[in-house]
């Protein structure tokens, strides 16, 4: 963690530090207030995430009628932009009429985000992630499919394990500190429900919640 925080401190310490000295040209000026801002981001989120784990270790979900699909529509236009940059198309299958679910709002959004973002940080520039909505019986399902690089089978039992993550595949390195999964397993726990992952290294995953329906 601490590793995870430093390296974008850092970053805008040192864009900081020349802007205070004036030595950046007009073109200069425009890249260090980009990298700034995605670096200050990158601190935020990292820190929400810690303290929303510390919150659910001590604070119970409240319960009420949830649109799955509305949460999902959030966290699609939230990754837009980040999904564009890196020529990914984001979709969405089989929203219409389907049940609210019993949950707490906030903590599924949670949940959701951390697939999407999960799902495009593992995809090939190009790629696609859909998130797709099933029913069957009082379960409402909601799956995150990818086609990127595939989980290893000699890691897939960590996973979910707070603060794993994938450093290097190949040539490619991954940032983060292994705090999404996680946070999306306990929720789903928290809300009775199941979270199961099926993927083919090489090919991709698909990631899906099932949760009871709103009584």
């Amino acid at each position: 963690i601490a590793h995870e925080l430093r390296t974008p401190l850092m970053i805008g310490s040192g864009y900081l530090h020349a802007l205070n000295k004036g030595v950046l040209t007009k073109e200069q000026l425009a890249t260090s207030m980009e990298t700034i801002t995605r670096n200050v981001d990158q601190i935020v989120t990292l820190t929400n995430d810690i303290l929303f784990l510390q919150e659910m270790d001590l604070v119970l979900p409240e319960f009420q009628s949830v649109n799955m699909v509305e949460v999902v529509d959030r966290v699609i236009d939230k990754y837009k932009e980040k999904a564009q940059a890196r020529h990914i198309t984001l979709t969405t299958k089989g929203g219409n009429n389907i049940s609210n679910i019993q949950g707490d709002v906030k903590s599924l959004e949670r949940a959701a985000t951390a697939l999407v973002d999960n799902a495009i940080k593992f995809s090939a520039p190009g790629g696609e992630v859909e998130v797709s909505f099933a029913e069957q019986g009082n379960q409402v399902s909601i799956s995150v499919r990818d086609h990127g690089i595939g989980i290893n089978p000699e890691i897939r039992s960590r996973i979910f394990d707070r603060f794993f993550h994938l450093e290097k595949n190949g040539d490619e390195l991954y940032s983060g500190v292994g705090i999404g999964l996680s946070i999306t397993r306990q929720v789903i726990h928290q809300h009775k429900g199941t979270l199961d992952v099926q993927s083919v290294f090489g090919e991709g995953s698909k990631f899906t919640m099932t949760l009871l329906k709103w009584k």
